[in-house]
């Protein structure tokens, strides 16, 4: 029982650190293939410490050797950090073997002195990172240096005149075929580690990718609009035959269109680059003015009454500028979304750590459905709109901290609540 818990125990030692390295490294940014310096120190020392744990905890205690698993760390060292991290575990061993057991010194040089130039030169003829499967190649050179170690064991005990008895031969079986299961375990789950993170890369690019086509197109297709219109008017406008009072009206179609398309632009950017140049402590009470005089021609226009109630101070630090663009477009939202008219209000409040703004109209409302899209890439509830200045709205108060959450019901109205950090 005691030889099964050393070697679970061995099993363990080896797994534990050595998957977890490759998880915690190739999580980071860089290559897959090759290990950076760090990278390379790291797991020189993990597999130095694997290797020093086996040889100090052999698994299995025939009379007059040892056999333990200290060739799988070597063998890790040398195929998962390169020849000088395998080189550099091997130096350990032997400097540890030294230091603690004199006689046992030259047995351990002997074995990687034949071990590792046959590692050596199986790396370099196996070309294994590149051959599929990546498991069977390692598991098959630790079976093999097991094999070779446990040959060479048995011609020294026959050498010496040590007798071979059949416990010696089972240990030995045994011994090959740990190392054969225990590097095949390892190699599993390292090259599983690997392929999902390459996998989980692919899709995060991909994903990428297509957000970054879709806005593209979409783009394009926003702004080709106003440009086909604009190119129509020029047409017309380049014919004899246009009276100079058409002249004028197209003249001003073609302004419109045009500063549409700027808008369009416009919008773009500041969803692509939101990020203020820069904050500073903000007292929404103040801005609220600010506000009320920049909506209320276009609300009085619409037959839209703006009430406003703002307690004070409601501090926050954000930029002014990217904070009206966010307000002007959603009480502008608000108030086309009334259209035969209305209220809205415009409520701020501090809660806990939090300043609390709440702009409520009374218009035709949204669905759940409508909702969960808000935000999304060049959606909107509006026949004539692009969808851009709700995601910019949306971009600018996460870019300050914030949150905005939406209630709405179908013809009852809508309401959002802005939550940003208090200063």
């Amino acid at each position: 029982m005691n030889i099964f818990d050393d070697l679970l125990l061995n099993i363990l030692v080896l797994t534990v650190p050595i998957v977890l390295t490759h998880i915690f490294w190739l999580e980071k940014p860089g290559s897959l293939d090759s290990y950076d310096k760090y990278r390379q120190v790291f797991l020189l020392f993990i597999c130095s410490l694997a290797a020093i744990f086996c040889v100090t905890h052999p698994f299995f205690k025939p009379i007059g050797n040892h056999f333990d698993l200290h060739i799988i760390p070597v063998l890790i060292a040398f195929l998962y950090g390169g020849i000088r991290s395998g080189l550099a575990v091997s130096g350990l061993i032997l400097a540890y073997v030294y230091m603690m057991n004199g006689p046992n010194f030259v047995w351990i040089v002997t074995l990687l002195a034949l071990l590792v130039p046959f590692i050596l030169a199986f790396i370099a003829l196996s070309n294994w990172k590149h051959l599929t499967p990546k498991v069977m190649f390692p598991t098959l050179l630790a079976f093999i240096s097991a094999l070779a170690t446990f040959c060479i064991t048995l011609l020294y005990r026959v050498g010496s005149f040590v007798p071979v008895d059949r416990t010696f031969l089972v240990y030995g079986i045994l011994y090959c075929l740990v190392h054969l299961f225990t590097m095949w375990l390892l190699t599993y789950l390292i090259a599983r580690i690997r392929e999902n993170i390459t996998l989980r890369q692919e899709i995060q690019r991909s994903e990428k990718l297509n957000v970054l086509s879709e806005l593209a197109a979409s783009v394009a297709h926003e702004i080709r609009n106003p440009m086909t219109v604009a190119r129509g008017f020029m047409q017309i406008l380049s014919q004899s035959q246009v009276t100079e009072e058409k002249k004028h009206v197209y003249t001003a179609m073609v302004i419109e269109e045009i500063d549409r398309a700027q808008g369009i632009i416009t919008d773009y950017l500041s969803f692509a680059k939101p990020e203020a140049e820069k904050l500073e402590p903000l007292n929404l009470s103040d801005l609220s003015s600010k506000l009320n005089n920049l909506i209320l021609p276009y609300a009085a226009a619409r037959g839209v009454d703006i009430q406003i109630d703002m307690k004070s101070p409601l501090v926050i630090q954000a930029n002014e500028e990217k904070i009206m663009q966010c307000l002007l477009n959603l009480t502008k939202n608000g108030i086309e979304a009334m259209t035969n008219g209305g209220a809205l209000q415009i409520i701020g409040f501090k809660k806990g750590s939090n300043v609390i703004l709440q702009i409520t109209d009374t218009g035709v409302g949204m669905t759940a459905e409508q909702i969960n899209r808000l935000g999304t890439p060049f959606y909107s509830t509006k026949n004539k709109s692009t969808g851009l200045s709700m995601m910019v709205s949306y971009r600018i108060i996460r870019t300050f901290g914030g949150l905005i959450e939406v209630t709405s019901e179908p013809n009852q109205g809508t309401c959002f609540t802005i939550s940003l950090p208090a200063v």
